[in-house]
C-alpha cells in the first residue's frame, strides 16, 4: 500500500515527545482586582495605624512612670528599655505604613486611569448607538416637508389672528377719532341726554310736578329761616353777657 506521509509526521513528532518530553503549557495568571487590591491594602493600613496607636498609648504611661521614679534606680532602668523597644516597634509599623500609602496611592492611580479607560469605551459605544438611531431619525424625517408644514402653520395662526380681530371689531364704532369728532361725539351725548330729560318731564303729571315743586320751596324756605333764628339767638345771649 502508499505510504502515508501525515501519518510518518504523527510518528516522528511521537518519538521526539518522548524523547525530549512534552512542551507545557504555561499557567494562566489569574486577574487581579485593583479594587479588592486596595480594600487590602487600606484594612491594613487600619490595623498598623491601630498598633502605632496602642504603642503610643503605652510609651505616654511608661514616661508618667519614669518621672516618678528616681535616677539610676533599677525599675527606671527597665522602663527605659521597654520604651526603646516600643519606641523601635513603632517606627518600624509607621515606615510600613508609610509604605502602605504610597502603594494603595499607586493602586488608586492605576484604577482610576482604568475606571477612565472602562468610561470612555462606555461613552464611545453609547456615541456610535446614538449615531445609528440619528441616522434613522434623519431617514424618517424630510427636511422639506417639515418646511411646508411650518409654512403652513404660520398661515394658518395669521389667518387666525385675523379672524379674531374681526369678531373682536366693536359695530358702528370708528376705529380712530381725533380730537375734534371725540368733543362731537360728547356734544350730540349731551343733547340727547337732555332731550331723555325733557321727554320724561313731560310725562310726568302735573300734580307730581307741583308736589315736587312745593318741597323744594319748603326745603329753601327752611334754609332761608334757620340762618336769622340763629343770628337773633347769638344777639340774646350777647346781651345777657352784657
Amino acid at each position: 500500500s502508499a505510504s502515508n506521509p501525515g501519518r510518518k509526521a504523527t510518528r516522528r513528532k511521537g518519538k521526539m515527545n518522548r524523547f525530549f518530553g512534552r512542551k507545557k503549557k504555561k499557567a494562566e495568571t489569574p486577574k487581579v482586582d485593583l479594587g479588592e487590591v486596595t480594600k487590602g491594602m487600606e484594612s491594613r493600613g487600619t490595623e498598623v495605624d491601630q498598633k502605632i496607636a496602642k504603642i503610643e498609648k503605652e510609651l505616654r504611661a511608661i514616661k508618667v512612670k519614669i518621672k516618678k521614679t528616681k535616677a539610676g534606680s533599677s525599675s527606671r532602668r527597665v522602663l527605659s528599655n521597654k520604651a526603646k523597644q516600643l519606641i523601635r516597634q513603632r517606627n518600624m509599623y509607621a515606615k510600613n505604613r508609610e509604605q502602605l500609602y504610597n502603594q494603595q496611592f499607586n493602586a488608586e492611580q492605576i484604577q482610576f486611569a482604568k475606571d477612565n479607560i472602562d468610561n470612555t469605551k462606555q461613552m464611545v459605544s453609547a456615541m456610535k448607538s446614538a449615531k445609528e438611531d440619528f441616522k434613522q431619525g434623519m431617514k424618517d424625517l424630510n427636511i422639506d416637508e417639515i418646511e411646508d408644514l411650518h409654512d403652513d402653520m404660520d398661515e394658518l395662526l395669521e389667518d387666525n389672528e385675523e379672524l379674531n380681530e374681526i369678531m373682536g371689531r366693536a359695530y358702528g364704532v370708528p376705529e380712530e377719532l381725533d380730537e375734534d369728532e371725540l368733543m362731537n361725539e360728547l356734544d350730540d351725548l349731551e343733547d340727547e341726554f337732555e332731550e331723555e330729560e325733557e321727554q320724561e318731564t313731560e310725562e310726568t303729571p302735573d300734580y307730581l310736578v307741583s308736589a315736587a315743586s312745593a318741597a323744594n320751596d319748603n326745603v329753601e324756605s327752611e334754609s332761608k329761616v334757620q340762618p336769622a333764628v340763629e343770628s337773633k339767638h347769638n344777639k340774646v345771649e350777647a346781651k345777657e353777657m352784657a
